[in-house]
C-alpha cells in the first residue's frame, strides 16, 4: 500500500509529531527541530510513499487519510522498536545512562533522596537530571530526550499527557499562604482567595503551571490578584514574604526551613493541591531503571 521502499524512521517520527501536536511548528518544538527540518522530513516520506501525507487547510496543515493511517500505524511500530531495543539490556540490573526531567521542588523534595538511594541500589546507573516546567517535562519524555519525568498538575490547570506516555501517581502536595508574622492574616486558621485579593503577590512567571493555578484560584471568585513580583525561585518568594513586601503561595514539598520572620496559613475554597506523577513512554514500561525509579519514589518521605 505504501510502496516497496524502506520507511525513514526519522521522517516517520516527524509525521507522527505533526499528527500528535497539530502543526509543523508544534511538532518541531516537541522534537527539538526547526519547522523547516520537520517539513523536509515529511516531504521525504511523501516521496517514499508516492502520496501526499499533509494538506494545507487555511494557514495550517492537516494529515491526509493516508498520512493519518501511516502515523497511527507508525506509532505502534516506533513503540515496538523502542521496546525491542530494551531487550538487549540486563533486565534484572539497571545500568547505563538514564535521563530524568523534573520540576524544581521535586528536585529538592524527591530527587535528592532518590539519587542517594540509587547510588547504593543501582551503582551502574548513570542518572542525569534536568529541571523544567511540567509541560516541558512531558514534551521531553514524549520525544525521547528524557527517559522519565516528574510532573505535577492542579485540579483547575490540568496537565495534558499525550498518547504513548503513561503516568503513575506518587503523592499529593499542598501549598500554603506565606506571610510575614506581623501580617494581619498571620493569626488566621485559614484564608480564602477573597481574603487575599488586596494583597501584593510574588509568583512564578506567566506560562508556568503554578502561576496559572494562582490566577485560576482567583478567577473562580471573579477576582484578580496583584502580581507585583515575578520569580522562578520559591526561596525568593520566602525572602520577599520575610521582608514584608509580598505574600506567596508556596508548596510544602521541597520547601525547607522557613525564615523566622514568616508563618504559613492554610488556604481553603479551594485547597491548593497538586498531584505529583512519574511519566514515561509506554514503550519503556519494562525498562529496569524506570521500574526501580518508580519503586523508590513511592517510598520517599516528603
Amino acid at each position: 500500500m505504501y510502496g516497496s521502499c524502506m520507511i525513514d524512521l526519522s521522517a516517520l517520527r516527524s509525521l507522527l509529531a505533526v499528527h500528535q501536536h497539530g502543526s509543523v511548528v508544534a511538532a518541531a518544538h516537541a522534537l527539538g527541530y526547526t519547522p523547516s527540518a520537520v517539513s523536509q522530513q515529511v516531504k521525504r516520506l511523501e516521496r517514499q510513499q508516492g502520496r501526499p501525507l499533509l494538506e494545507r487547510v487555511g494557514r495550517g496543515v492537516v494529515l491526509t487519510d493516508v498520512g493519518r493511517l501511516l502515523a497511527e500505524r507508525g506509532s505502534a511500530v516506533l513503540d515496538e522498536l523502542e521496546s525491542l531495543s530494551n531487550l538487549g539490556r540486563d533486565g534484572s540490573r539497571p545500568q547505563g545512562p538514564f535521563h530524568l526531567a523534573t520540576f524544581a521542588t521535586a528536585n529538592r523534595g524527591l530527587v535528592a533522596p532518590l539519587l542517594a538511594r540509587l547510588a547504593v541500589e543501582a551503582p551502574e546507573l548513570r542518572v542525569t537530571v534536568v529541571e523544567a516546567d511540567p509541560r516541558d517535562v512531558v514534551l521531553q519524555v514524549a520525544r525521547g530526550t528524557a527517559d522519565a519525568g516528574l510532573v505535577h498538575d492542579w485540579e483547575s490547570v490540568h496537565l495534558e499527557i499525550p498518547p504513548g506516555v503513561d503516568a503513575a501517581p506518587l503523592l499529593t502536595d499542598r501549598a500554603d499562604l506565606v506571610v510575614h508574622r506581623d501580617h494581619p492574616l498571620a493569626t488566621r486558621t485559614s484564608v480564602t482567595p477573597r481574603d487575599l485579593v488586596q494583597e501584593q503577590w510574588v509568583c512564578t512567571p506567566a506560562g508556568s503551571i503554578c502561576h496559572d493555578w494562582l490566577v485560576a484560584m482567583f478567577a473562580g471568585h471573579a477576582l484578580r490578584p496583584e502580581l507585583r513580583y515575578i520569580d522562578h525561585e520559591y526561596a525568593s518568594h520566602l525572602a520577599l514574604a520575610a521582608a514584608g513586601v509580598a505574600v506567596a503561595l508556596v508548596p510544602r514539598m521541597g520547601r525547607g526551613p522557613l525564615p523566622p520572620e514568616v508563618v504559613t496559613v492554610p488556604v481553603v475554597d479551594p485547597v491548593p493541591e497538586r498531584r505529583v506523577q512519574l511519566v514515561w513512554r509506554r514503550a519503556t514500561t519494562d525498562h529496569p531503571a524506570r521500574r526501580l525509579l518508580h519503586d523508590l519514589l513511592v517510598d520517599v518521605e516528603v
